[in-house]
């Protein structure tokens, strides 16, 4: 039986989540995970969200690492085998590297997403005027081209999180999405930073994971290392859809999920046969 992981996860702390540390973590611990994430929004630009209901708050940072470091210590005091990374979400705004590098310092894991197109939100069902002003095809456009400007600049970045999420509400572009995978599997593998086989997308209008499989292909084929994650924004998540991002993984040419550590590195969990490599 394939290792299970969870590399991707929030809770209340990120306002529109629900949960607290401690019951993500005993969730995961229930579960049996080897290794769970926990990845909160970091905290946005101000005047972005000034009802923190997408992101953390300013003064809760310190209090979220702080129960996070709480949790690994009762994690070590009983004996159990799941191995705790204190981890966050960046989101990637244009010119926002030296800003990140300093907001990530205390975090062993750093995922970047694009959640923003000229600072307002692609996927917050609340304000979708973005949609309305780009159009379908522009706004893809704009998402990809932010993408690449993400992967050309990473910064403290490790895993680059759902790399088609315009496709949430079932929004596909009229022209073949596919002419940019190229581009963004080179840009990944140039920047040495994993992605994420996120399982949110079957659970949302998306029906089907992030990424979609030929775009995962893409990444393999340039030799990008892959992880999981469910994207849980509760307990009730944690580890969803696990087996489902297996499969992907296995049809896109992966044999390994690369499993980040509380180090700075990665480990790697065989899906070839069971046990590691």
């Amino acid at each position: 039986m394939t290792e299970r992981v969870d590399c991707h996860s929030h809770s209340a702390y990120s306002g529109h989540g629900s949960g607290s540390v401690a019951d993500m973590v005993h969730r995961a611990e229930e579960l049996g995970l080897a290794t769970f994430a926990q990845t909160e929004h970091l905290v946005l630009p101000e005047g972005m969200d000034p009802n923190f209901e997408t992101s953390m708050a300013p003064q809760t940072m310190e209090r979220y690492l702080a129960e996070l470091h709480e949790q690994r210590e009762r994690l070590r005091k009983e004996g159990s085998a799941l191995e705790l990374v204190i981890g966050i979400e960046a989101d990637w705004l244009p010119g926002r590297t030296d800003e990140l590098a300093a907001l990530c310092e205390p975090f062993e894991y750093v995922l970047g997403s694009v959640h923003f197109i000229d600072a307002r939100p692609i996927d917050d069902s609340r304000d979708l005027s973005v949609w309305d002003d780009y159009g379908i095809d522009g706004l893809w456009r704009a998402y990809f081209e932010t993408w690449l400007d993400m992967a050309a600049h990473p910064g403290p970045i490790m895993c680059f999180s759902h790399p088609d999420l315009p496709k949430k509400y079932g929004w596909r572009p009229s022209f073949d999405a596919r002419e940019y995978n190229y581009e963004m599997a080179q840009a990944a593998a140039r920047s040495g930073c994993m992605v994420e086989v996120n399982t949110a997308g079957l659970r949302n209008d998306a029906n089907e994971a992030y990424p979609a499989l030929e775009l995962l292909r893409s990444f393999h084929d340039a030799g990008v290392e892959c992880t999981i994650g469910s994207d849980a924004h509760g307990p009730k998540d944690v580890a969803a859809n696990f087996d489902d991002a297996v499969e992907l993984m296995r049809r896109a040419g992966y044999r390994k999920i690369a499993v980040p550590t509380p180090d700075g590195d990665r480990r790697y969990v065989s899906i070839d046969d069971e046990g590691r490599k």
